[in-house]
């Protein structure tokens, strides 16, 4: 069997995974399970180990995620110079039927026009995994907890959703810590309040504030309270980055001769938030955003290839910001 899942967010890729994966193989052990992550492994060792049953194992499974060479991106991925698709290719067009192939991709899409994707066409399957809509979060939310004998109420589940903000694995994460402090009994709005994050997105415009304003300091102790809340930090580059491609749009409508009430329409924004963003913005260049972009793309680089960890790769980002 081969099953590809793509979704824009890799954590609930791995749920259904997983779930598929501890239904099928229930004891598993280092013969009949094995994990890739594909920016780190050659595609020549998949398909060695996708050609490989140990002698006394009647199936295998192979999980491998952040298969980036399937997604559809504007620029092509570049594989090693002595890796090449062909042997896990030939792999592909003919499976072995004893075992079980997942490939999780990051991405909105995967390429079609990928010799490898039509293989998969041919011999396996391929799904998208969506992002639930608001009123799907809630009801999982109120089921799972229901389950676990500590109902929530309707406005502290809207919160609890508001907060995690698509955020699919902390969105578990929070659900497990409620089960902890509830303890058996009813979830109120305000133990959300008091236990869950506000939503990344308010937390990064702070942080990139206090960044353009030379407040490194603030900027730590605000990725401090959200690490203290079990945030993921690829999930946090990416916020940050759609910040300042946000500033990087009102300086341009700016330069333009744009007012704060314009830009705000323009960007589907309040005038409030410009009005801040450009005062920010007191002084600086074009130039400086795009750099910040690039080391926000280097750092998420060097955390997805194992270079280094994710909460060293963030808080290096931070101590060497200089806008």
């Amino acid at each position: 069997m081969i099953l590809l899942l793509y979704s824009v967010d890799p954590q609930m890729a791995r749920h259904i995974a997983m779930k598929s994966i501890r239904k099928d193989f229930p004891k598993r052990d280092e013969l009949n399970y094995v994990s890739f992550n594909m920016t780190v492994t050659r595609l020549n060792e998949l398909a060695d180990e996708c050609q490989f049953l140990p002698l006394g194992t009647e199936r295998k499974c192979i999980l491998a995620s952040n298969c980036l060479f399937l997604a559809k991106t504007k620029t092509k991925y570049k594989l090693d110079k002595d890796d090449s698709p062909d042997r896990l290719l030939g792999y592909l067009k003919n499976p072995n039927s004893f075992i079980d192939l997942y490939l999780l991709v990051p991405a909105e899409a995967v390429d079609e026009k990928n010799p490898l994707i039509k293989a998969i066409m041919n011999t396996g399957q391929i799904k998208g995994i969506p992002l639930p809509k608001p009123q799907e979060w809630i009801d999982y939310a109120n089921k799972y907890l229901n389950a676990k004998g500590c109902p929530i109420d309707y406005d502290a589940a809207k919160e609890l959703v508001t907060r995690v903000d698509g955020d699919y694995g902390r969105f578990i994460n929070e659900l497990d810590k409620l089960v902890s402090y509830a303890s058996g009994e009813k979830i109120s709005l305000k133990a959300i309040k008091m236990l869950v994050a506000p939503k990344v997105e308010e937390d990064t415009f702070a942080m990139s504030n206090a960044l353009t304003g030379g407040n490194v300091a603030k900027a730590m102790s605000i990725y401090k309270d959200l690490k203290n809340h079990s945030v993921d930090e690829i999930r946090l580059i990416n916020t940050l980055a759609s910040q300042f491609i946000f500033m990087d749009e009102v300086r341009y409508l700016d330069d333009r001769g744009s007012s704060s009430y314009d830009i705000a329409r323009e960007l589907g924004t309040s005038p409030k938030r410009v009005e801040v963003t450009l005062r920010n913005l007191y002084g600086t260049k074009a130039e400086s955003i795009s750099r910040i972009l690039e080391e926000l793309y280097q750092t998420e680089k060097d955390i997805l290839t194992g270079k280094v960890s994710p909460e060293f790769g963030f808080s290096r980002f931070l101590a060497n910001y200089h806008f």
